[in-house]
């Protein structure tokens, strides 16, 4: 079985499970685009106040679209999301049921512009990491409070969806990050118990997750906050630090 080199220390491990967003991608970029297209879509179905609402709820800035990392838009389930967005319409004048709708629709061609307008990019060292790992014979995956589909269809559009032995999101599950189903079924996909996983994110609710599922080890990159580090079993500099080798090395 091939194991992982972290800071000096050889783990035994068979699935290295990732987070999507601000791990493997950067996420400011992604998030500054994903408030624009959601700007532009909610002001046209609904009109500006109901963006103006939407956007100090959402945590963005109207005028750059910079986006708050710790706000729902960076860190919630699409549901979640959704909530704020149909509360935004709901307090700019239509009845719930109507303001759930508009959102829905709303949420919906802002994808579709995003996906027309925005291409990803892998924070550096990811596309590397990646492949020694798969090369190594480790199983891949990843389990982001995102959507699946669209994880999907940016690890394709990067040219590395066939890395992946599975990609889940907050919609293959009841309770997103920080609780442990996500984890715990992406394990049971692939055949791998908690036991032979590593989990590695940016966020605290990375952390947790991966704690609540009993995996081997949770690895933190690319955020140095005591809050994030502080649950963490190892926080390399970078993926990069994250390598595979032979066991009997």
């Amino acid at each position: 079985m091939p194991f992982l080199s972290i800071l000096d220390e050889e783990i035994e491990a068979e699935l290295v499970l990732f987070d999507l967003d601000g791990t493997l991608l950067d996420a400011s970029t992604r998030h500054r685009n994903l408030a624009r297209a959601r700007t532009e879509t909610i002001g046209r179905l609904v009109g500006g106040r109901a963006v103006e609402e939407w956007a100090r709820l959402s945590g963005v800035h109207r005028e750059t679209f910079e986006v708050d990392p710790q706000g729902p838009l960076a860190r919630a389930p699409r549901r979640e999301d959704l909530a704020v967005a149909s509360a935004a319409i709901y307090v700019s004048g239509h009845p719930w049921h109507e303001a759930w709708e508009l959102a829905e629709r709303a949420y919906e061609e802002a994808d579709r512009l995003q996906e027309a307008l925005y291409r990803p990019s892998l924070v550096e060292g990811a596309g590397e990491a990646l492949r020694s790992l798969k090369e190594a014979g480790f199983k891949l995956g990843i389990a982001t409070n995102g959507e699946s589909t669209s994880a999907s269809a940016m690890m394709k559009e990067l040219g590395l969806l066939d890395l992946f032995d599975v990609v889940l999101g907050a919609d293959s599950v009841v309770e997103a990050k920080p609780a442990p189903e996500m984890v715990l079924l992406a394990c049971e996909r692939v055949g791998v118990p908690p036991s032979r996983a590593i989990f590695v994110g940016d966020q605290q609710e990375d952390m947790r997750a991966g704690r609540a599922a009993s995996v081997r080890a949770v690895v933190s990159v690319n955020n140095s906050e005591e809050a994030v580090t502080g649950l963490a079993d190892y926080s390399p500099n970078s993926l990069a630090d994250i390598r595979a080798a032979p066991r009997d090395q």
